[in-house]
């Protein structure tokens, strides 16, 4: 008993945890048990309620962009819709952080946003009367009330909606893509999966221990977040499972109000293994088609034993295994029709048609003198010298272009002329569709059957695309072309984006940099000559100036 006593081997989370935690717990004043009964949490009101206490702070999924869906199922065998022209829908649009932007990039084609909150859908609603989109219908329902008049969607997308709505919802949403997507149609759809999240559980239900009798949702996000530092401190004594477990607490202690109230500390939140997924989608007339993000199915970097076991498994089964090898905790897996006799193979020749660029995480590496790291990380399948050079100028080439799109016959033509120039009896390397299909497996290189009407160049009357101008005027949070979300914290700079809309020159920038607009943005100081200069390069680099 003086053992206990002294804390030194209590096996209880409070005396295992450094003094420093203890205290943090007794001040918030850590419970046991008897912390009362849940109120549900799965009916209407009661996430409008949460919705409404804490709004959910949505931004751009370049993964769930009908473009990048698109590439995937082309280069997996489908013929998918074109995007020009589609129908879009979007089940749990929020606020349309998501959807707008693209909205506005293809103006052609249709998008229908549903939402059950009605504070968020009032949001999108005044975002799409400021953005004078008129390609965009909203509606506040519930998913199992939608509508059959709503006729075929090429593209349905379910971003962080499968895993926190109840089973029901679950069924009624594939059971809504069975009747809804068109014969080539493709869905999108995030979700928590197991076994990475048997940790994150054991975090959740940790918190909810803590929290659930606490009234009020800023209350129980304080208490959460005291918690979550305060058993992410090292232990004085160690158990085998301690430093996963204090890694998720750590993590969880930074997530945003938003974030930590809508995904960690959400109910209902039920993780899946990948094959029991698949096997709902089956139940429903759908079949899993490939992962958004193609460098998720690679088996880079596992062990060279479960790659010989993976070897002998079919395509689900390998997944499922690739998930245990990698303990993952979170897809985003595409969706079609289920058809008979489709291997959905990736080859080579399906990129000859397509557009390439390099991802934006490389062109992150080479602005912080790191490409030569990753090229030598995203080329383990060439073995050979001489190819890997090959394969490595032609993604330092990618980079150098950047943000420009181009097709892969201009690679093409780039590659055949650096072959050109080669020493005469060097060993030829393999196609370019090769060499290119190897890096968008390894994450390097990305594959698009579109390209926004971006600038490389600023040129003398710099335009902003339309939904960067608007976010800039209301906050950091910037969708850029490529529909990947940027944090812009500099005050001046999102002054200036503001203002590209393509009727000032340089000068007249210059000179209205320093003052206010309308909407009002704070700061103060006028940007001019090279400080100019830079930032409108820095906005064409990142993809947020249009012709």
């Amino acid at each position: 008993m003086a053992d206990y006593a002294s804390h030194r081997h209590c096996p209880c989370v409070a005396c295992r945890a450094a003094p420093a935690a203890r205290q943090a717990l007794a001040d918030v004043g850590l419970r046991a048990s008897g912390i009362g009964t849940l109120k549900d949490p799965t009916n209407n009101a009661a996430l409008i309620e949460k919705y409404d206490a804490v709004p959910y702070e949505g931004q751009s999924n370049a993964l769930s962009h009908p473009d990048t869906i698109a590439a995937v199922a082309r280069l997996h065998g489908l013929e998918p819709p074109p995007i020009a022209r589609c129908r879009v829908l979007e089940v749990g649009c929020s606020e349309g952080a998501n959807l707008l932007p693209m909205a506005a990039t293809l103006p052609e084609a249709m998008f229908v946003g549903c939402d059950l909150s009605p504070r968020a859908i009032d949001a999108a609603s005044r975002a799409v009367a400021d953005l004078g989109l008129s390609n965009v219908i909203l509606h506040r329902a519930d998913l199992r009330e939608l509508p059959a008049t709503l006729g075929e969607f090429d593209y349905i997308i379910a971003h962080g909606v499968y895993s926190w709505v109840p089973a029901p919802v679950r069924d009624a949403l594939f059971d809504h893509a069975s009747r809804c997507l068109s014969r080539n149609g493709l869905m999108f759809v995030s979700y928590n999966t197991y076994p990475g999240c048997h940790v994150r559980r054991a975090a959740w239900e940790i918190m909810h221990r803590h929290i659930d009798a606490i009234e009020g949702a800023a209350a129980r996000l304080d208490a959460a977040r005291v918690l979550c530092k305060a058993l992410g401190e090292p232990a004085m004594t160690q158990v085998d499972s301690d430093a996963a477990l204090r890694g998720e607490f750590l993590r969880l202690a930074r997530q945003s109000d938003s974030a930590l109230c809508h995904d960690d500390l959400a109910q209902p939140n039920d993780p899946v293994y990948f094959r029991d997924f698949v096997a709902h989608a089956e139940r429903h007339g759908l079949q899993f088609l490939a992962e958004a993000k193609l460098s998720m199915m690679s088996d880079a970097g596992v062990a060279p034993g479960i790659r010989q076991l993976l070897a002998g498994m079919d395509r689900l089964s390998r997944e499922q295994y690739l998930d245990f090898a990698r303990l993952r905790r979170f897809r985003s897996s595409l969706l079609c029709r289920a058809r008979t006799g489709a291997d959905f193979v990736l080859r080579p020749d399906r990129l000859a048609n397509l557009l390439v660029c390099a991802s934006s995480g490389v062109v992150r590496a080479a602005a912080e003198g790191k490409l030569a790291q990753v090229t030598a990380a995203s080329s383990p399948g060439i073995p050979d010298p001489n190819q890997a050079a090959d394969a490595n100028a032609l993604l330092r080439w990618l980079v150098e272009i950047f943000p420009r799109t181009p097709p892969v016959s201009e690679v093409r033509e780039w590659h055949r002329e650096r072959l050109e120039k080669q020493p005469r009896g060097t060993p030829p390397p393999p196609s370019v569709e090769a060499l290119l299909l190897e890096a968008c497996i390894s994450g390097v290189v990305e594959a698009h059957v579109w390209t926004p009407a971006l600038v490389c160049d600023a040129g003398e009357r710099p335009l902003a695309s339309p939904v960067a101008r608007w976010q800039a005027r209301n906050g950091e949070q910037i969708t850029n072309l490529r529909h990947e979300t940027l944090t812009l914290k500099d005050v001046s700079a999102r002054r200036l984006l503001a203002l590209l809309d393509g009727t000032r020159t340089r000068d007249t920038l210059a000179k209205a940099s320093s003052e206010a607009l309308a909407g009002g943005l704070p700061g103060d100081g006028l940007i001019a000559g090279a400080d100019l200069d830079d930032y409108l390069n820095q906005f064409a680099k990142h993809a947020l100036l249009l012709r």
